[in-house]
């Protein structure tokens, strides 16, 4: 049986996505989170169980805001890319966007006393600014020194599962018999996620002509893909990992600011009910 030095066994590790996982999975559990790795989503083309690299909620509890909660849930795909991953075409405004589906929720109880009183939309950022259509990742050749553009299977099937892995989890949330007499108002967002260990960067075209690149941090892309015969969209935010614990911190803050106001709106109707 050969021996592999250890250094070796490093090397190859760290040119795999698997580092980067343990990674994050350590970061967010420090900082307060529950971390679920390794869950799994159904394959709907094969019938076989496919692997979301983690999925995670914050630890976060107001007991003066009883039977009302906000939380997203953090659907997370790592790759450790050694060439950057280029975000292109910034998605224009056009009436036949599928909007409604750019952010994913699930609220009780049902009918809802609360969504129309918020635009949750604009609560959550979902508009077109920084919003591309495009991607590709660049690559080399064995052998070669020149950069290609590429769209690699194994990075392609990472945001398709998010994708799948999300629309289930809604789906299986909102087909629960949520009763008119649950006691609990809940607003349940998932976001799912592709962070990179390497560059990303965003093309864009100027008015020139010419195309302009920024090394970036984070960007979102609409992801357009079918379910069966029917087509989907979704929202996909590409994060870096050194700026992955801060943007989670961003929508953590908004979901508390958004649950401090759909429970004073329960306290203020509860107060009207009384009198």
């Amino acid at each position: 049986m050969e021996h592999i030095p250890l250094e070796k066994v490093r090397e190859c590790l760290e040119r795999s996505g698997y580092l980067l996982e343990s990674r994050l999975v350590r970061s967010l559990t420090d900082q307060g989170y529950f971390v679920e790795p390794n869950q799994v989503v159904r394959d709907p083309r094969t019938g076989k169980a496919r692997e979301i690299d983690l999925v995670a909620e914050h630890d976060r509890y107001s007991p003066e805001r009883q039977n009302v909660c906000v939380k997203t849930y953090f659907v997370v795909e790592a790759i450790n890319n050694r060439f950057p991953f280029v975000l292109l075409t910034e998605r224009p405004s056009t009436p036949n966007a599928d909007f409604e589906s750019y952010i994913k929720f699930a609220c009780t109880p049902e009918p809802n006393p609360f969504v129309g009183e918020f635009d949750i939309y604009e609560e959550k950022g979902a508009d077109w600014r920084g919003l591309f259509s495009q991607y590709c990742v660049l690559t080399k050749k064995s052998g070669d020194k020149e950069l290609m553009a590429t769209h690699p299977d194994d990075v392609y099937g990472s945001l398709l599962k998010l994708c799948e892995y999300v629309e289930d989890a809604l789906d299986f949330w909102t087909s629960r018999d949520h009763l008119e007499r649950d006691k609990y108002w809940r607003m349940f967002f998932w976001q799912p996620m592709l962070v990179l260990s390497g560059q990303l960067l965003s093309a864009n075209l100027l008015e020139d002509g010419t195309t302009q690149l920024r090394e970036t941090a984070a960007g979102r892309l609409e992801f357009n893909w079918h379910s069966g015969d029917e087509h989907r969209t979704t929202v996909i935010e590409i994060l870096t990992e050194t700026a992955f614990q801060n943007r989670l911190a961003v929508i953590t803050e908004k979901d508390d600011e958004l649950e401090g106001k759909i429970h004073a709106l329960r306290q203020r109707l509860a107060l009207k009910d009384a009198t």
